[in-house]
């Protein structure tokens, strides 16, 4: 869901339509009633919902970054909507990399599995040229 108005404060500030989730219903910063696509794109069809470009059965799948650290899943995978690439992931289910006693992470499971982003062939480079940001993101080294 979006905030369509133009002089919503929030889009004055950053310049982006903020997306929120489908459970909301009004934006927070102007009150104004969300829409289900983003305003710079085209409205879709009377009864049509608004998608990200559709993977075909047969097109082919390409991992692009394996994740380990719980909040780096979430970070790509919101890069991942924003630039309306489609995505599968392998290993979500039993990502388990940090269970343990404290739910803070500080009991690493040695046992854990990464989480694999795959996303098709065709926008590969693109996803990998996107992601290739998270490394620029991380903190600088305290040595020296």
């Amino acid at each position: 869901m979006f905030c369509p108005n133009d002089d919503c404060p929030d889009y004055l500030n950053t310049g982006l339509r903020a997306e929120y989730r489908k459970d909301i219903a009004v934006c927070p910063y102007c009150e104004t009633p969300l829409v289900a696509y983003r305003p710079e794109e085209p409205a879709p069809e009377p009864g049509e919902l608004p998608t990200k470009p559709r993977i075909a059965d047969d097109e082919p799948m390409e991992p692009v970054i394996e994740a380990t650290d719980p909040t780096e899943v979430t970070i790509i995978k919101s890069i991942l909507d924003g630039a309306a690439i489609p995505f599968i992931t392998r290993g979500e289910s039993q990502f388990s990399a940090f269970r343990g006693a404290f739910v803070s992470g500080s009991v690493f499971n040695p046992r854990g599995h990464g989480v694999v982003f795959a996303v098709p062939s065709r926008m590969a480079e693109h996803a990998r040229a996107l992601l290739d940001e998270l490394e620029d993101l991380e903190e600088p080294d305290d040595r020296g």
